[in-house]
């Protein structure tokens, strides 16, 4: 049965790609369209990987990329619900704390290790933003892209959700048509991130392998995203946000870029809005950055292939805000192909994924 679901899931997958395509406002000839679905790319990614002058070969496709959600097995449950992998990480590092779970629009308390008052009711959580200001509602549970959260604060008399005025009766309204969302604390970055584009949590993407030959945890590639005036309060990829890739051995970003919306990729050495630096910022504790990953991929051997979502807190903190158990591929990418490093192409080629 479980053979006959992952084909279901792989079919679905392959109808996905040539739907979304289908929708695509990318202008390609046709026979270049055929081309890329033919080998399970999006015609976005001709562009996106300039496959005019470089090797298909080189890239995860799109339809591959699907794939690798099988690679963690039944243990992918642990990067897909926040509150397991919350309580999976509790003595590794940091996470966002945790104050209320939302089931069928009631707010029910949550015990970790945060010292703040629980909320338990809209009432509560009303108070709480008047209070300290900010605070977010995500889905813990198969969430994926930014999709469903809440940014919620109060500022000049009003309290706002995504930049939206909220009455009191909206909230309550809203929270009663929640289900499986979680009540987490707001996350004030470090000053270098919020510098470039205050907006948005800037989040670094860090993928971990574990070699399946010698079982050795290592980095292949991490990004650095950006949010946007066009992505809005989340730092999102496919919503607008900007991707530089990172320098594994000195946390240097190099420049960004984001998904073409036209024909051509657009690269920036400063934020499009804000006009501050990004070519050349330092990441900083990089290095501690690193370790702290390593170690805690090498703590749970059971997860072989994770996308980390890290930021630096303005106090200086190393915080977890999520895991990925299927990262995009397309904002790494962008940056070089994966499978021109042999020991990705030895982890992909291990688990069927190519």
């Amino acid at each position: 049965m479980i053979g006959l679901h992952r084909k279901y899931l792989l079919f679905r997958s392959k109808v996905a790609i040539l739907v979304e395509d289908m929708q695509s406002n990318i202008k390609v000839p046709f026979r270049i369209r055929i081309k890329c679905i033919s080998k399970g790319f999006l015609s976005r990614s001709y562009f996106l990987y300039d496959l005019k002058n470089n090797n298909y070969k080189d890239y995860i496709s799109d339809y591959e990329r699907k794939k690798t959600r099988f690679i963690n097995g039944d243990n992918a449950v642990i990067l897909n619900n926040k509150i397991i992998f919350d309580n999976m990480t509790n003595g590794y590092i940091k996470t966002p704390a945790i104050y209320s779970v939302i089931l069928d629009g009631k707010i029910y308390p949550y015990t970790n290790k945060t010292n703040e008052s629980l909320i338990c009711s809209s009432e509560e959580l009303i108070a709480y933003i008047k209070n300290k200001g900010k605070v977010v509602l995500k889905p813990y549970i198969n969430s994926d892209g930014g999709s469903g959260i809440y940014i919620c604060k109060y500022l000049n008399g009003n309290i706002y959700f995504n930049d939206t005025i909220f009455k009191e009766e909206n909230i309550k309204s809203l929270i009663d048509s929640l289900n499986k969302y979680i009540v987490t604390e707001y996350i004030e970055q470090h000053e270098y991130s919020a510098k470039i584009f205050r907006e948005s949590v800037n989040t670094i993407r860090i993928i971990t392998m574990e070699d399946p030959y010698t079982q050795e945890i290592f980095i292949p590639i991490a990004v650095h995203r950006f949010g946007t005036s066009e992505a809005g309060n989340v730092d999102n990829w496919n919503k607008g946000g900007l991707s530089a890739e990172v320098d594994i051995d000195t946390g240097i970003l190099g420049k960004a870029t984001r998904k073409p919306m036209k024909n051509e990729m657009e690269w920036y050495s400063n934020h499009p809005d804000t006009g501050e630096q990004i070519e050349g910022v330092k990441i900083p504790k990089w290095e501690l950055i690193v370790k702290k990953i390593l170690s805690l991929a090498k703590g749970m051997p059971f997860l072989k292939y994770v996308g980390w979502d890290v930021v630096v807190t303005k106090d200086g903190n190393i915080l977890i805000i999520e895991a990925n158990n299927c990262s995009g591929v397309n904002v790494l990418q962008v940056h070089r192909p994966l499978l021109t490093d042999s020991r990705v192409e030895k982890f992909y080629k291990y688990y069927k994924i190519i």
